[in-house]
């Protein structure tokens, strides 16, 4: 099985292409200086130039800081289509998508694929991922998969700005695990993300969108407390804003339903291993950047951007969700 993985400098594009050739796949992992994917032609000599049953489209405009740049929207549709005008018929594309498809505003607790197009986002790179997804949903065409994924994590991520690697750096630091809000989130762990992979890259199914979640979400307290429990090192826990941000997380029923009984790593034994990996390369991290916390100051913009504004719409829709599920 020869596979192309797009965006194999990020983090997640670099732990499938690494799990994928670890399992004897014929993987294609070109960098941005070999294959630009925002230009049609390149990408059309590539396809000649290689054989490629399978794409995994994991390719996305990478945020700088805390923010995305200016042409976000048009450079991630630019790849996307780029890419499905050279497709074959007898080629498959699972584009990685994103929960924030679902429009951040209107988030709410286990949000299923229907609620999709509800609402349309508001940011760049949400209204990209909606647009893309809403393409894939339409066309209905057999080769063209998309996977909503919520949060995410695992080694090669940028430990400055997620939370769980964050926290894991600081508690190797001995430094406190500073909380600006406590929120409940669906954390995939990238090994799970593989082994699903592998199934959908080998076996039909019968639908093409779905949300990639775990079992059960988890709140960022309790990921911090796992943490401290890991390591022997209780680190001081700080939460600044007190109750609970609104839960960002989907309902897995669909997929399930397509992949039979899958079994995810537990958050304790894959935080664990994300530990053990962050204790061997301790000598090299950025300890003026986790020192600094840009993770923290990227939660409270987006806590003075989204909770602040929209608590009360939160209330009203949360209630209404609630309702109708009884």
């Amino acid at each position: 099985m020869s596979i192309l993985i797009t965006g194999s400098g990020g983090f997640v594009g670099r732990n499938l292409a690494e799990s994928f050739s670890k399992d004897k796949y014929s993987v294609l992992s070109p960098s941005k200086a070999e294959l630009d994917l925002t230009k049609p032609d390149a990408i059309g000599r590539y396809f000649k130039k290689n054989r490629i049953e399978t794409i995994i489209h994991c390719a996305t405009t990478s945020r700088k800081g805390a923010s995305y740049p200016v042409d976000t929207c048009e450079n991630n549709l630019r790849m996307f289509f780029n890419l499905e005008k050279h497709m074959t018929p007898s080629m498959k594309m699972i584009n990685l998508g994103s929960g924030s498809e679902y429009a951040r505003s209107h988030w709410h607790k286990k949000m299923p694929e229907e609620y999709f197009g509800k609402y349309v986002p508001e940011d760049s790179h949400g209204y990209s991922k909606y647009l893309i997804s809403k393409y894939i949903q339409d066309a209905n065409r057999e080769n063209l998969f998309c996977f909503r994924i919520f949060g995410i994590f695992g080694k090669h991520e940028d430990y400055r700005y997620k939370f769980i690697s964050n926290s894991i750096v600081k508690n190797l630091l001995g430094l406190p695990i500073i909380i600006n809000q406590n929120v409940i989130y669906d954390y995939l762990y990238i090994n799970d993300l593989y082994e699903i992979l592998v199934f959908f890259v080998n076996n039909k199914t019968k639908k093409k969108i779905f949300n990639i979640t775990p079992a059960e979400p988890i709140d960022l307290v309790a990921i911090a407390r796992l943490i401290n429990k890991i390591s022997g090192n209780k680190c001081e826990i700080k939460v600044l804003n007190p109750g609970i941000g609104v839960e960002y997380s989907g309902d897995n029923k669909r997929l399930l339903s397509e992949i039979g009984k899958f079994k995810f790593i537990a958050y304790e034994k894959a935080i664990a291993d994300l530990f053990g990996y962050y204790k061997k390369i301790k000598d090299t991290l950025d300890v003026d950047a986790i020192k600094r916390d840009l993770y923290l100051n990227y939660a409270k913009e987006l806590r003075k951007k989204y909770f602040i504004k929209n608590q009360a719409k939160w209330r009203k829709e949360a209630k209404r969700n609630a309702d109708e599920n009884t």
